[in-house]
C-alpha cells in the first residue's frame, strides 16, 4: 500500500514520514507544485482557504500522472478538530477525487476520534518515533536557516540537512535511538557548526502565522528561499513549541484520565525540547525558550487565550521574535483563514502597539489561490527597506 501525504511542513515531514512507514507501506511525500492551484481550483471553491485548494491540486496531478495504482493507494490528512476549516477537508477532498474520477481511501489522522472507520491508527511506538521526527526536523530546520545565509561555500548546508535526514529517517523506522537525544542533538550541532561561514550581517526576519504557510515552501511560494536571495536570514520557530501549544489549548475536552495522559506526555516532549533548546545554544545558535517560558513571555505583552486554530501561538511568536531582537517580522495567512484573521490579522496592529518599545515592524501577507507571486514578494519587500 502506498500512502500519499500532502506537502504541509517541509522538515517535518521528511522525517515523519519514517514514523508512518512499514514493511507493508510505503509513504510518499507529494511535492508536486506545477500547475496544482489551478487543478485544485477546478474542484474546490476559491472561497476555501488557499490549503485546502493546493491539497486537492496536488493529490488530484499525482493521480494523473500514472505513477501510482489507484487500487493500492490511499490519502493521509491531518485534522485538527476545532473550528479551523482544516477539520472539515476531507469530506471535501473525497468529493473532489469523484469528481476527478479516482475512488481511493482518505485517511485521517486526529486525536478527537474523527472520521470512525478512516482513522489512522495511533499506537505508543508511532507516538515515540513521531516525537523523535518532530524533535530532530526543529533541530535540523533551525539550525540550517541560520547557517545556510553565512555560508562560504553554497550548497554545504542543504547537502549536509540532506545526510542527516538520510540518517535520521532510518533510524526512526528501524526504531533505533529514540531516546538517545542528547548525544545526536550534540552530533548533529558540531556537525552544522564545523560549516564555514561569514560574519557578515544581515537582516533576520522572523516568521510567524498559520501553521502551513510559516512551514511549507508550496504554500508561501518559497519565501524563505526569496528572502535569503535578497540577503537575509529568516527564523522560522520549531513545530514542537506548536505541538505543545494544541495539548495545552485542545486536551482538556476529554475525560480526567485521558488528560492527565495528554499532560505527561506534554512534559515528555518540553523535556526534550528543553534539552534540544540548551544544546543549541551551547553551540551558538539561538532559538526561543522551550514551551513554559514561551509562553509565559508572550504573556506578558498579550493574553493567552483564544484557541482556535492556530489561535494565540501566532501571537505568541511574535511577541518571542520582537523580544529576541528580531525586528523584522513576516505574519503569514492563508486568505479565506476565518480563524487566523481573527486571531492574527485582527490583532497585528494591537501587538505592534504592544511592542513599540522594542522597535518591531510587523508585515502581514496574505496568501490567495489566485493571488499572484509578484503581489507576495512586493509585500514582503516591505521588511528589507530601511526603517524610517
Amino acid at each position: 500500500m502506498t500512502i500519499l501525504v500532502p506537502a504541509m511542513l517541509d522538515e517535518t515531514f521528511e522525517l515523519l514520514k519514517a514514523a508512518f512507514a512499514s514493511a507493508e507501506v510505503k509513504v510518499v511525500l507529494l511535492k508536486n507544485s506545477h500547475k496544482i492551484i489551478n487543478t485544485g481550483l477546478e474542484f474546490v471553491h476559491n472561497d476555501m482557504c488557499c490549503p485546502c485548494a493546493i491539497m486537492v491540486g496536488q493529490l488530484v496531478n499525482a493521480l494523473r500522472s500514472g505513477r501510482y495504482d489507484v487500487r493500492r493507494t490511499a490519502f493521509l490528512c491531518a485534522q485538527a478538530g476545532d473550528a479551523c476549516r482544516g477539520s472539515n477537508y476531507i469530506p471535501l477532498i473525497r468529493r473532489a477525487l469523484r469528481k476527478a474520477g479516482f475512488d481511493i481511501p482518505v485517511l485521517s489522522l486526529n486525536f478527537f476520534g474523527m472520521e470512525e472507520g478512516a482513522r489512522f491508527d495511533i499506537t505508543p511506538a508511532f507516538l515515540l518515533k513521531a516525537l523523535a521526527a518532530v524533535m530532530y526536523s526543529d533541530m535540523l530546520m533551525i539550525i540550517s536557516n541560520q547557517v545556510r545565509p553565512y555560508e562560504l561555500h553554497k550548497g554545504q548546508t542543504d547537502e549536509l540537512c540532506k545526510r542527516w535526514q538520510k540518517r535520521l529517517r532510518r533510524d526512526i523506522f528501524k526504531g533505533r535511538g529514540l531516546l538517545s537525544y542528547k548525544s545526536m542533538f550534540k552530533k548533529i550541532c558540531a556537525d552544522f557548526a564545523a560549516i564555514g561561514r561569514t560574519k557578515q550581517d544581515k537582516v533576520r526576519i522572523g516568521f510567524a502565522g498559520e501553521l502551513y504557510m510559516k512551514y511549507c515552501s508550496i504554500g508561501n511560494r518559497q519565501l524563505l528561499r526569496h528572502y535569503e536571495k535578497c540577503g537575509a536570514q529568516v527564523f522560522v520557530n520549531g513545530f514542537s513549541w506548536y505541538v505543545l501549544y494544541y495539548i495545552d489549548s485542545h486536551m482538556n475536552e476529554f475525560s480526567p484520565i485521558i488528560t492527565a495522559g495528554y499532560k505527561a506526555a506534554a512534559r515528555l516532549i518540553e523535556c526534550v525540547q528543553k534539552l534540544m533548546v540548551k544544546t543549541l545554544r551551547q553551540y551558538g545558535f539561538e532559538c526561543f525558550d522551550s514551551f513554559t517560558a514561551f509562553k509565559r513571555r508572550a504573556e506578558s505583552r498579550l493574553p493567552c487565550r483564544c484557541t482556535t486554530g492556530d489561535g494565540w501561538i501566532i501571537g505568541a511568536d511574535i511577541v518571542n521574535h520582537a523580544l529576541g531582537g528580531t525586528k523584522c517580522i513576516a505574519c503569514l495567512q492563508p486568505f479565506g483563514c476565518m480563524p487566523n484573521h481573527v486571531c492574527g490579522h485582527g490583532l497585528y496592529s494591537s501587538i505592534q502597539r504592544r511592542l513599540s518599545d522594542t522597535g518591531a515592524r510587523l508585515v502581514s501577507i496574505d496568501f490567495d489561490s489566485s493571488g499572484s507571486d509578484v503581489n507576495i514578494y512586493n509585500r514582503a519587500q516591505i521588511l528589507l527597506m530601511p526603517m524610517q
